[in-house]
């Protein structure tokens, strides 16, 4: 039998999630090597055990075959690395080719952390192992595990887009949207009636990507950007100019969340080297007239939006609007907009037949994204703008399919 005991070596890592989107921009009309095949395999040989080996999380499909294994990652340079780093298994990058992520998909690993592996929270007694496999059953399950005495109830899948079917964020049988599959609604509705209610979780060998460290993903790190000595209007605006203007500075485009209060802005990154680069980037624009200091976060951002994040997801969403910005529309977009994240309506802007709508978070800009590409109905407290209600926003400066 295929002996797996062997030691994934570390690769050195870039500075910036910038290498990804060259190799897309160039090369996505015609196709993305990003699927890894795994080779030489014996007969019977443990799906879960090479997914294991391979450290094939993240990734959107698992595809077994007999003698082999197909891992199709999120882009070309994780499959690179993942044939660099297993050494002592047949692996190498496969002759097909895919698109792109859909911006779909990279919204929901932004909003929902989405994996291939679900896991059932508190259930109810009556719930039982035969049920949760009945329930199971109509999908690709790469393997199961039914522990009611750990707590641990959870379903790997082969497929990403398969894993979302089953688990619905919401509760709340009545709100899931009526335009859903019936199979879908079928899967949330037998799993909401057991009591059991699914989330994604993480596995344990997951590959970070290249500018993405495990220290990175330890709380007290120093991430938070602050800045202080806004209270001159001029000021303040030229500060927050910098958060959102990618083109005047490139590193706004990696912040994952930004919160200005009265007099002063917080701004945290992934990563406490992407913090650094930034304050190195600002601080001749500031030229002494507001302070930016490295502060310590325990705030940790999340494997889905650091995923989403390398594969183009950002605070900033871009859709078509052919109207004119007037300052009733602005504030009509604004309160919509506020329906899905924090959004400050001053600092929407029009330009070439573009809206662009900064969010705080990456996470409200996923949670706008999302349900305008999932075909879900739109309920919010505002109503929508007319002239974006069919619309398909995306993340500013992505490289995304549809």
């Amino acid at each position: 039998m295929l002996r797996l005991g062997f030691a994934l070596r570390r690769l050195g890592r870039s500075c910036t999630p910038c290498s990804y989107y060259a190799t897309t921009a160039e090369s996505s009309s015609l196709g993305l090597h990003r699927t890894v095949r795994v080779e030489n395999l014996p007969e019977g040989y443990n799906v879960g055990s090479i997914i294991d080996a391979v450290k094939a999380n993240p990734s959107e499909t698992i595809i077994p075959s007999k003698d082999h294994l197909l891992v199709k990652f999120f882009d070309e340079g994780t499959a690179k690395r993942c044939v660099e780093a297993s050494k002592e298994l047949s692996v190498k990058i496969d002759d097909s080719t895919s698109p792109a992520l859909s911006t779909q998909t990279v919204a929901s690993l932004a909003k929902y952390s989405a994996t291939r592996t679900i896991r059932l929270g508190t259930l109810p007694e009556d719930f039982t192992e035969s049920r949760f496999n009945e329930i199971l059953s109509q999908y690709g399950v790469v393997s199961s595990r039914f522990d009611k005495a750990t707590g641990v109830v959870e379903a790997q899948f082969f497929d990403l887009h398969q894993a979302s079917k089953v688990p619905f964020p919401s509760h709340n049988i009545s709100s899931v949207p009526a335009n859903f599959s019936s199979i879908q609604k079928k899967a949330r509705t037998d799993l909401a009636k057991a009591g059991a209610h699914p989330k994604y979780v993480d596995s344990e060998h997951f590959t970070y990507p290249e500018w993405y460290s495990k220290q990175d993903a330890q709380p007290d790190q120093q991430r938070l950007v602050k800045v202080t000595g806004l209270k001159d209007p001029q000021i303040h605006a030229m500060c927050t100019s910098w958060t959102n203007d990618y083109t005047q500075v490139p590193l706004a485009a990696f912040i994952s969340a930004r919160f200005v209060n009265g007099t002063e802005m917080s701004v945290f990154f992934p990563t406490s080297a992407l913090a650094r680069q930034f304050i190195t980037a600002c601080e001749p624009l500031a030229d002494g007239q507001c302070t930016l200091s490295l502060r310590t976060s325990d705030r940790v951002v999340s494997p889905g939006v650091v995923a989403a994040i390398d594969q183009g997801a950002r605070r900033m969403v871009t859709l078509p609007y052919s109207g004119t910005l007037s300052e009733k529309t602005q504030r009509q977009l604004g309160r919509f907009c506020s329906s899905f994240g924090r959004v400050d309506t001053k600092d929407i802007t029009h330009t070439e037949g573009q809206l662009i709508v900064p969010f705080n978070t990456v996470l409200g800009a996923a949670s706008f994204v999302y349900p305008f590409h999932r075909g879900l109905k739109l309920k919010t407290a505002s109503p929508v703008v007319e002239e974006i209600k069919d619309a398909r926003p995306t993340f500013v400066g992505s490289h995304l399919s549809e």
